[in-house]
């Protein structure tokens, strides 16, 4: 038994590029090891606005951790430092426990034990991310982070990806108007009859949530408490991560935070949100996520989590990528490059949706319901930076993943507007006939005029670019200009300014 218990820790053994806290501790003792006294050195690390035992009374000392606060809890190593501040030192941010710091000083000795000191001539506040940029080195390829999370969670492709995509949160569309930030929304709903089935993929997301660290986990409290045994104190500490990648899943399914639901529709936090709840296509929480699925199970196919163990070594890894491609993929123009590609493409789409589905189509996208034209565009935008940042840049790939997630979130609402009663389907339509002209060249032309004003920055569409549309649909120059002069004597499309149309509604 001896044996097959040491087979099963070797087995267990952490991967050799895992970057353990216990290992980041080391690296921090192994560095502070090397300094020599009376030279000036560059330090980063967590401080912690706590007097350590012995100090002089000649100066305001803290304590300086190689490991960020909620580490600390759980490693026997305890890499600190301490950092003396006097008045030649230059701080620059506001300082609180637990930030993460840059600190120059010169090194100096400490009376207590085997500790060292450094005298700060300047302590610079940092980003918790810049932290695990340190670690770029450690970051995964795409190939890692993808066999990490398919090896990880047992569910269809669509699933995975959503979540995969997720965890980069979104690059903000550098054209967009609604101040939205860095999060991101993974929201699946159920089937009709088949909602209780979500319960699986939300126990996934959660077990996902607690193998990462707690910085980046979205909490009501601003504080935390540390203690520390070895120095006999304890710490108060501040989150150190500023911006919005903070993760959500709420702790109960059925009860949601109305705070952190809040905060995830305002792309404040990354929301993994799989909701017991039936797939309505007038709800309002899958209208601003960027991967609004349905769970739309085979016989007998539950997600379940397998190898986690994997998920919790590699976690700090995951977060070095997650930073690392974060920092490549800021933000996503839709005018440059891959943008301009995708924005034309996302054209295309619409019209070969329409062509396809008709008014069912028409049904998801008019204004408030779940595939709103105007929002899905920047959502799908918002998809394409994660889908970026996750392949180390913008690509021809990038923007093809995006459409054929944009087909499949289509087709399963299609499913669920299939299977609404007819009574609910009749209100549906009558909403929608509200939209749109009983002539159906009208109706025609303002279907163009809705792509078209859905793909600008503003939702202005020139009138000279709206009949070159309508032409190449089909429309003779006569009709093109009688349908233009309709659309605005019926209510339908105005002029803020001459030469230029935009929808009333």
């Amino acid at each position: 038994m001896s044996d097959y218990l040491e087979l099963l820790s070797l087995l267990r053994k952490p991967s050799d590029r895992a970057l353990t806290p216990e290992r980041r501790a080391r690296d921090f003792l192994m560095m502070l090891r090397e300094l020599r006294t009376g030279e000036e050195a560059d330090l980063h690390g967590f401080i912690l606005l706590r007097r350590p035992p012995n100090a002089p009374d000649n100066g305001v000392y803290y304590l300086l951790s190689g490991l960020p606060p909620s580490e600390l809890k759980s490693t026997r190593l305890k890499p600190y430092l301490v950092v003396k501040i006097s008045e030649k030192t230059r701080l620059e941010g506001r300082i609180r426990s637990g930030a993460y710091t840059e600190v120059r000083g010169v090194v100096q000795p400490y009376p207590w034990g085997t500790i060292k000191m450094i005298e700060a001539l300047k302590i610079r506040v940092r980003d918790y991310g810049a932290y695990w940029l340190e670690y770029r080195n450690f970051a995964l390829t795409s190939k890692e982070v993808q066999s990490l999370i398919e090896d990880t969670v047992y569910a269809e492709r669509s699933f995975q990806r959503g979540i995969l995509y997720s965890l980069y949160g979104s690059a903000p569309l550098l054209e967009s108007v609604t101040g939205w930030g860095e999060g991101s929304e993974f929201s699946v709903f159920g089937e009709r009859g088949k909602e209780s089935g979500i319960k699986d993929l939300w126990r996934v997301a959660r077990s996902i949530l607690l193998s990462l660290p707690e910085e980046v986990r979205l909490k009501k409290g601003k504080r935390s408490a540390v203690e520390d045994d070895f120095l006999g104190l304890d710490f108060t500490v501040f989150n150190p991560l500023q911006g919005d990648m903070r993760y959500y899943v709420p702790g109960n399914p059925v009860r949601p935070s109305k705070w952190a639901l809040s905060l995830v529709s305002r792309k404040k936090a990354i929301g993994l949100l799989p909701l017991p709840e039936k797939a309505d296509v007038t709800s309002e929480l899958p209208k601003n996520a960027e991967t609004p699925l349905v769970f739309i199970p085979e016989e007998d196919e539950r997600p379940y989590l397998e190898r986690s163990d994997e998920l919790r070594e590699l976690a700090p890894n995951l977060m070095a990528t997650v930073f690392l491609e974060r920092e490549r993929v800021g933000v996503i123009s839709a005018f440059r490059g891959e943008g301009e590609k995708f924005r034309r493409r996302f054209e295309r789409w619409l019209e070969r949706k329409r062509s396809e589905y008709g008014w069912k189509f028409d049904l998801l996208t008019i204004p408030g319901s779940v595939l709103d034209l105007n929002r899905r565009y920047e959502l799908s935008f918002r998809l394409l930076g994660s889908v970026g940042r996750f392949r180390g840049g913008l690509d021809s790939g990038a923007v093809r993943e995006v459409v054929e997630l944009n087909e499949e979130i289509v087709n399963d609402w299609m499913v669920v507007l299939e299977e609404t009663p007819q009574s609910e389907l009749q209100r549906l339509l009558d909403r929608y006939r509200g939209y749109v002209p009983s002539d159906r060249r009208a109706a025609k032309a303002l279907e163009v005029l809705r792509d078209l004003a859905a793909t600008s920055a503003s939702g202005e569409v020139t009138v000279e670019a709206f009949r070159t549309e309508l032409l190449r649909r089909g429309f003779s120059p006569e009709w093109a200009e009688r349908t233009i002069k309709a659309l605005i004597s019926e209510g339908y499309a105005y002029e803020p300014v001459v030469g230029i149309l935009k929808l009333v509604r």
